[in-house]
């Protein structure tokens, strides 16, 4: 019995942590405030603004891997994130924020 109870209690745990990185993971999930067209991305991207898209695109890569099926430049509060959908190999649809100025990983769920 002495055996058993940590090993019972260490999978309880475990459960919860990743419940808790699940529920941080979709918190820090951006709120869109609306996108931008064609010309405004082509401007955020002319003045230097915002890193070109190939840049987002492959920072969504290497955290997720999977192929990028759409990319917008979005507002949200604060600034502008490229919202990315991906598709993973094992088929799961993700999206990807990637912060517009620096071209880091965000937040994905």
């Amino acid at each position: 019995m002495r055996v058993f109870f940590p090993v019972v209690f260490a999978v309880i745990l475990s459960g919860f942590a990743g419940v808790s990185a699940a529920a941080a993971s979709e918190s820090t999930v951006p709120k869109l405030i609306g996108c931008l067209d064609q010309h405004e991305i082509r401007e955020e991207v002319a003045a230097k603004r915002v890193v070109p898209q190939v840049v987002a695109l492959r920072a969504a890569r290497g955290a997720l891997g999977g192929e990028a099926v759409r990319a917008r430049l979005c507002r949200v509060d604060g600034g502008l994130v490229y919202a990315i959908t991906a598709l993973k190999r094992d088929g799961k649809v993700v999206r990807v924020y990637v912060d517009a100025q620096t071209g880091k990983v965000m937040a994905s769920n």
